[in-house]
């Protein structure tokens, strides 16, 4: 067996041991949640105390772990004097992008349909990865790895408008896309792709610098506005991709807004909590992509910026018919805040009828991919729609109007069979 494949074969078990036993402990944890007696057990963990956690698994009706409770021992904490700490020197801030993307960090970046946030994520991917400086920021080389959940070939035709556009090749770049989505709530499937990762790695000698997840829906596997089920997607993010201390990556995760408040993003505020840097990305009636910091936990809140989505055809490429084939790259212009929202489809009740489509939307996906069919055929009736806008808080009169407006603009159309499709805004 050669070294390639050796190293491949002994990161293969480690992964499958740590699942096992990430796996054991969020069943153990999950028991003793619902016997209320999870604060017990693990301040008895904490305090190595045997008996008790031996008495409390037992009433929970799950196996002890006695090794567990040596490892805690072995890792409890110890304490240094701060003078001791601040003698050695205080580190800065190592920054991937200065002063808008933290390495070592993790980050959220939500926005409606439609509003470009894969298309930012996209150019921080290809910016970082090539050494390209972020629409005039310095950026520090890196690779990056990135989980799409869908439309692998639409993903690919954005990475070659970007190179095309920005005369930069990524034939060399560091630059990984997976091939499926990740159920990133359970610590097998993170553990699965650290492990795809680690091959990587030791294949090119470059540990990830930023690992892209777009979007959460697409790669959570929960349900998104469970505490709990947001908890352990948080928890797989820490232990499983950004490894502080050993790769020390950055991990951004691409979301989508809140259905009734714009402002933040959708499912759990557990989220927000734990991210270290939140930005909003919203796309007006001007065609102008705005992003905006909405949280930095440790650094000065940077400038907004603000893009043109431009459309790129693609060199050489074209349709069964003979027709050139187009994508888009975002470009950098001046920012300037929003004009007054009016009434072409990004009103406040179309804004939140939207985002009800694309929950819905997401939901059938999600519906046909646990039993096994293409994601490409989720469909949402526009009397699910009208039910679920009459939950939203609705009446009649305000359904009809909305319907009415966010059809002239182009947003949506009805086909046959009474099914309601999302188009996505115009470039």
């Amino acid at each position: 067996m050669d070294g390639k494949h050796w190293r491949s074969l002994k990161l293969r078990q480690a992964s499958r041991s740590e699942v096992a036993g990430a796996v054991d402990s969020l069943f153990r944890n999950m028991a003793l949640s619902r016997a209320g007696i999870f604060d017990q057990y693990e301040a008895a963990r904490q305090a190595c105390d045997h008996d008790a956690c031996a008495k409390l698994a037992a009433q929970a009706g799950v196996p002890f772990d006695a090794l567990e409770i040596e490892k805690t021992k072995v890792a409890q904490a110890t304490f240094t004097r701060v003078g001791d700490r601040l003698a050695a020197g205080l580190k800065p801030i190592q920054w991937l992008v200065r002063g808008y993307v933290e390495a070592d960090s993790l980050s959220l970046m939500f926005g409606d349909p439609g509003c470009g946030k894969s298309f930012a994520a996209i150019d921080l991917a290809c910016c970082i990865a090539t050494g390209t400086p972020w629409h005039g920021n310095k950026t520090t080389t890196g690779a990056v790895f990135y989980i799409a959940g869908e439309g692998q070939n639409g993903l690919m035709r954005r990475f070659a408008a970007w190179e095309q556009h920005n005369c930069i090749p990524l034939n060399d770049a560091p630059l990984f896309v997976g091939h499926r989505p990740a159920q990133l709530v359970s610590a097998a499937a993170a553990a699965d792709v650290a492990n795809a990762v680690e091959e990587i790695q030791a294949e090119t000698g470059q540990a990830p610098a930023m690992i892209v997840i777009d979007t959460l829906a697409r790669n959570f596997g929960g349900d998104e506005n469970s505490q709990e089920d947001m908890g352990a997607f948080i928890a797989n993010l820490d232990a499983f991709l950004r490894k502080s201390g050993e790769w020390n990556a950055t991990v951004m995760i691409v979301h989508h807004s809140g259905h009734a408040d714009k402002s933040r993003s959708r499912g759990s505020s557990a989220l927000k909590g734990a991210v270290d840097a939140e930005y909003s990305l919203t796309k007006g009636e001007d065609g102008i992509v705005r992003m905006e910091a909405t949280k930095m936990k440790d650094a000065e809140h940077p400038a907004p910026v603000a893009f043109k989505l431009e459309s790129v055809v693609l060199d050489g490429l074209e349709d069964d018919e003979g027709e050139p084939v187009t994508s888009a790259v975002l470009w950098g212009i001046a920012h300037t805040p929003p004009a007054k929202a009016g009434r072409i489809g990004h009103g406040k009740n179309q804004t939140l009828a939207l985002s009800i489509l694309d929950a819905l939307i997401e939901k059938s996906r999600a519906n046909l991919e646990r039993r096994g069919y293409a994601t490409g055929g989720a469909r949402v009736t526009l009397e699910q729609w009208r039910e679920a806008l009459r939950e939203a808080g609705m009446n009649k009169y305000a359904i009809r109007d909305v319907q009415a407006s966010l059809r002239d603009a182009g947003r949506i159309v009805t086909v046959a069979g009474g099914y309601i499709e999302l188009v996505e805004s115009p470039l």
